[in-house]
């Protein structure tokens, strides 16, 4: 979570912007759009459908905030409507893939831990062209492992928080992220392979 507020800070200014006041809900704002955007772009990869779509999230937040019961909540719904409103376009424009997301996945699957000995790819995006080839490889998930995947990954949320977003189980989201690592890894290495051959 953004570490401007504590957790109560933040329930008290979610219940104020509840109560109609505009500063409470700038500084939700304030606190919120830009973590927000860099989850609506990773999962859209346009930079301007991102931005488009922060000022809907924002204005249908504005809209129904009265309507939160729970202001402890505030993050994860802010989120679902941020999800929501990129799957909406995603649906307008003729993108999106039909995919299962039953909460019970058949089989068991291991969530994969990273090995310690070895460098995390992951890291590895502050590169550009590496970076390039992450958000190539995050358009060609289906949507509920590419949701998933930047949650952990990039907005560094818990497995139990991812389900709060998602509204799936934990074990179909630790089973998605698992899936979705291994599919980003696999187009890192492809990369990694082409740049040592490219050098020799």
């Amino acid at each position: 979570m953004p570490s401007e507020f504590s957790p109560e800070q933040l329930k008290k200014v979610v219940k104020r912007a509840q109560s109609g006041s505009e500063q409470d809900f700038y500084e939700l704002y304030v606190l919120f759009s830009k973590p927000v955007y860099n989850f609506v772009w990773r999962l859209i990869g346009s930079v301007e459908d991102a931005e488009d779509l922060v000022q809907e999230t924002f204005l249908k937040v504005h809209s129904e905030l009265k309507h939160l019961r729970d202001a402890n909540q505030f993050r994860f719904w802010l989120y679902r409507i941020a999800r929501n409103e990129v799957y909406q376009k995603l649906r307008r424009t003729q993108r999106a893939t039909e995919v299962s997301i039953d909460d019970d996945e058949a089989g068991y699957y291991n969530f994969l831990r990273d090995d310690i000995r070895q460098p995390d790819p992951e890291k590895l995006a502050i590169s550009g062209e590496l970076n390039d080839v992450i958000n190539q490889a995050l358009q060609g998930l289906t949507p509920k492992y590419r949701d998933v995947f930047v949650l952990a990954v990039f907005q560094k949320m818990s497995y139990e928080d991812i389900t709060k977003v998602v509204g799936r189980s934990l074990l179909s989201v630790k089973t998605d992220i698992y899936r979705a690592r291994l599919m980003v890894k696999e187009a890192i290495a492809a990369y990694m392979k082409r740049s040592r051959v490219e050098k020799i």
